[in-house]
């Protein structure tokens, strides 16, 4: 595989109002290789157009504040280091409590 085609596939999970926008609960998605923030936010938007301006930025440069990654259950996915590897999973969900 040459750089210019390798893809990371990664299982997205929306929960809250993504889920509800995004009209699943859950779907695999491919993401240029290497993962950054954008290509991944870029590739998501693709898949649901309805998340952007919903969680994703509308310019596409990142999330929308309140709204967060999580991989694999275990680590949030800040402004640093942004590790998203083959067969990871992420959670997109809102950092902001409701009641």
């Amino acid at each position: 595989m040459t750089g210019a085609s390798a893809t990371v596939s990664v299982t997205v999970e929306l929960f809250g109002s993504p889920r509800i926008l995004g009209g699943a609960k859950a779907f695999d998605l491919a993401v240029p290789a290497p993962v950054s923030r954008e290509n991944l936010i870029a590739a998501l938007a693709d898949r649901c157009p309805a998340l952007v301006g919903h969680g994703l930025r509308d310019d596409l440069t990142d999330l929308e504040e309140g709204y967060v990654f999580n991989r694999n259950g275990l680590a949030f996915l800040g402004d640093g280091e942004f590790a998203v590897e083959d067969g990871d999973s992420l959670l997109l969900i809102s950092s902001q409590a409701g009641g």
